[in-house]
């Protein structure tokens, strides 16, 4: 008999919607039809240019941008690296003061990663400390002395780990306007403001002018889109320099032959995204109820009651062991996934529970569970009711090991 699967990992990555499918399907069958590159001339081309233009326009209105500051790439990833290396060696280039990127710590790896890129490039990476309960403190980034030399700063929508709304239009009348102040951006007078809004999109009005962002990055795959579709949104005005030299496709940032019909079927799944969003958050906000009040002994939620999406639930579990939790539940059919990372079999501390001041028993024993509109009660009684064995399997591991010690000696 086949144990039914409970998917509850919704933040890692969403299904395809149907929209979407459909959307691309019908772009394909059209491109197929009526073959053409949407930078040739002739009516193919131009056909898949307007469909390009459409699914842009589609997704400019519901951010609140001009079509032209949408940018299409493969994904965050791909967004999260044009923005910090490209906005950070453009504005260096402009005023060579500005050597200093500034970071929250509670990055997804795409943007903390860009460290690798521009520590070697000669600029300094500062890190915005984050407060106990995963919100990023940017206090300091009023300092004269560092707001001068401050080239970017990136700090995102929502933590993809942990599920915390930061604070990222705080950054705008930090530095006056962001989204509106082109000039002074343009003429390296002030920082540029980045944030990966890849996991608020679905719960969260998002705006450019709300947040106050120059840029903004969001992956297909996050929102019930193909994987290898995503968006970079780069106000008009904002000094940005390429990696990639060629045909000067996306405003000569992003050089390659665009594909139609994954900008087709983003665009599709960002507007059903949204028209479900106030569903989305009285869903996610009862199945968010229902899982904290059926927790067991030790089990709680790592951020109390600093502001989240009700999506990301992220708890923390009194075990050094959250892949043997992993390995528990998925035998069970429920598949969530652990903040630590896990490589070859070596479980790490997480980095951004670390970062929230934790020790390093707490950062090792967490668990995201991740709901969405198709989240049941069944999935998430499943999981209650696995969690309990899974966690006393995981505690058994711990005497038998250095992490288990760590534990042990924390109880």
């Amino acid at each position: 008999m086949t144990t039914p699967t409970h998917y509850l990992d919704f933040a890692a990555t969403t299904p395809l919607r149907p929209v979407a499918r459909e959307a691309w399907l019908k772009a394909q069958h059209d491109l197929t039809a009526t073959p053409g590159n949407p930078s040739s001339l002739h009516a193919g081309g131009r056909a898949a240019r307007r469909m390009l233009d459409d699914a842009r326009e589609q997704i400019a209105d519901l951010l609140g941008v001009n079509l032209h500051e949408v940018l299409f790439t493969s994904g965050a990833t791909e967004s999260d690296a044009l923005a910090m290396a490209g906005t950070a060696r453009a504005v260096r280039a402009v005023n060579p003061a500005r050597s200093v990127v500034a970071v929250s710590a509670l990055e997804h790896d795409a943007v903390a990663h860009q460290r690798e890129v521009l520590e070697p490039a000669g600029f300094t990476w500062q890190v915005l400390p984050s407060s106990a309960q995963g919100i990023t403190f940017i206090g300091e980034l009023d300092a004269a002395h560092l707001s001068e030399h401050l080239a970017v700063v990136s700090v995102c929508t929502v933590c993809s780990e942990v599920g915390t709304i930061q604070p990222v239009a705080q950054l705008a009348d930090i530095f006056g306007a962001a989204g509106n102040d082109p000039v002074r951006a343009a003429r390296g007078q002030r920082p540029i403001i980045h944030t990966d809004a890849a996991q608020a999109f679905s719960c969260l009005p998002i705006s450019m002018d709300t947040l106050g962002a120059d840029l903004l990055s969001i992956g297909g795959h996050k929102v019930g889109a193909p994987v290898g579709t995503g968006i970079l949104v780069a106000r008009r005005g904002i000094p940005l320099t390429t990696d990639r030299p060629g045909g000067g496709h996306e405003r000569g940032i992003r050089s390659g032959t665009p594909d139609v019909a994954g900008a087709v079927a983003l665009a599709a799944a960002m507007v059903e995204c949204v028209s479900e969003r106030d569903h989305m958050h009285r869903h996610c906000s009862q199945m968010r109820r229902e899982i904290l009040d059926h927790l067991p002994e030790g089990v709680s939620a790592t951020v109390g009651d600093a502001p989240t999406v009700p999506s990301i639930i992220h708890l923390s579990m009194p075990t050094a062991h959250p892949e043997v939790v992993l390995m528990a539940m998925d035998r069970a059919g429920v598949m969530v996934s652990a903040g630590s990372a896990c490589h070859a079999g070596v479980t790490r501390p997480s980095e951004v529970v670390m970062a929230m001041d934790r020790s390093e028993r707490e950062a090792l024993g967490v668990l995201r569970v991740c709901v969405s509109t198709s989240t049941t009660l069944d999935d998430v009684r499943a999981l209650c009711q696995a969690l309990p064995d899974a966690l006393s399997q995981a505690q058994a591991m711990d005497g038998f090991d250095e992490r288990g010690h760590v534990v042990k000696e924390d109880r």
